[in-house]
């Protein structure tokens, strides 16, 4: 590569990565860079502070304050883009004529400025954004945020044609491909980063059932609390891990001596859980954006169950129990719980996992924007 300086343009701060989005930016900075890309990296310091640690994978790295307020609401442009217009960022972006890779919608604000039109310019897609809006309308309760997220909905839905401007959409999933390349032909597949490069599973029985997730996002609560429902008259114990869980559930466990709520565990102690629990639980509605939990706990977990949601379209289906009913989900977390994960289980994963390794990802990324 003679040119190997790229701008990445992340919606926050992508340490520590323990959330999906930042977890998919701070690995993916990580195999760029270990193949000698030199990154530009620009960032939001909203509720996230400046990190040190990126220094070790950026040649550079700038922070923007996020503009929030209800006046940034109260516009056509998605409030997650209008509350990330910086002059100084376009400023800095003008400064030569590196490629550039928007990071998420919420950072395409400058994607069609005049003033980058001759630049090589890639957009990552997390999710279909409005589908995403759409599903936390759905599982949302607070009417005032039922609201915020319809009308955000709305708004991404029309600013998706600004993704036309690029050279190429990176998809994160094949549901997501299929329906971005309506909106531009150039919608490739990159699976999400996510740092491991082998299949790390323990052998044996482990103690416990593990649902983990973001608790603070509502799709994930609604998921949660039916998993409470599935696993409360069980005789295992059950762990539910993750950031900021609501109150709603912390009291939906209180009459379970055998679920226990794992608050805020920074990512070792993730780690931890996964590896060493008997069986994880991974249910969704959706069949959009990240497959992270999918991707971490099949490197590192045993026994996996998931809903048909979770699985379509990744040519992982057959590492997974697949569960919809409660009476199914209870069935297969007691065969499961009673089944020892075996050496034949990980070398099933070895080989469906190598599409999924982020190297893989990493070349493919810097065939496509410097070849």
């Amino acid at each position: 590569m003679e040119n190997n300086k790229l701008h990445i343009i992340a919606s926050s701060v992508p340490w520590p990565p323990d959330y999906g989005g930042g977890i998919d930016v701070f690995y993916k900075l990580k195999a760029l860079q270990e193949l000698g890309v030199k990154i530009i990296l620009h960032c939001y310091e909203y509720n996230r502070p400046e990190a040190n640690e990126l220094k070790n994978f950026c040649e550079k790295v700038y922070y923007y304050p996020r503009k929030t307020g209800l006046l940034n609401q109260f516009s056509l442009i998605p409030y997650i883009v209008k509350s990330r217009y910086s002059q100084l960022l376009l400023a800095r972006l003008m400064e030569d004529n590196h490629p550039i890779l928007f990071e998420g919608m919420h950072t395409i604000a400058y994607l069609g400025h005049p003033a980058l039109k001759d630049r090589k310019r890639w957009v990552r897609a997390h999710n279909v954004e409005h589908d995403y809006y759409n599903s936390l309308v759905n599982a949302e309760k607070h009417l005032y945020k039922k609201i915020y997220y319809k009308l955000e909905a709305c708004k991404l839905k029309r600013y998706n044609s600004h993704l036309a401007l690029a050279d190429g959409v990176f998809a994160i999933s094949q549901p997501d491909a299929t329906g971005l390349k309506k909106i531009h032909q150039n919608t490739l597949l990159i699976p999400a980063f996510h740092g491991y490069t082998q299949v790390g599973s323990l052998t044996g029985k482990g103690d416990y059932i593990l649902y983990h997730g973001d608790l603070s996002i509502a799709e994930n609560n609604r998921s949660a609390e039916f998993m409470i429902e599935v696993c409360k008259d069980l005789h295992y114990d059950f762990y539910l891990a993750g950031k900021e869980p609501h109150k709603k559930l912390k009291k939906m466990i209180k009459p379970y001596p055998n679920i226990q709520l794992k608050s805020n565990p920074d990512t070792d102690m993730m780690k931890k859980l996964i590896k060493n629990a008997g069986v994880i639980l991974l249910p969704a509605k959706q069949t959009t954006g990240l497959r992270l939990k999918l991707l971490i706990s099949l490197f590192i977990g045993r026994h996996c169950i998931a809903s048909p949601e979770m699985v379509i379209e990744t040519g992982l289906e057959k590492l997974c129990n697949i569960a919809e009913s409660k009476d199914e989900w209870q069935q297969t977390i007691k065969m499961c719980m009673n089944t020892p994960f075996t050496m034949h289980h990980i070398e099933q994963r070895r080989n469906p996992l190598k599409y999924y390794l982020d190297v893989n990802s990493a070349k493919e990324i810097v065939r496509l924007i410097f070849g």
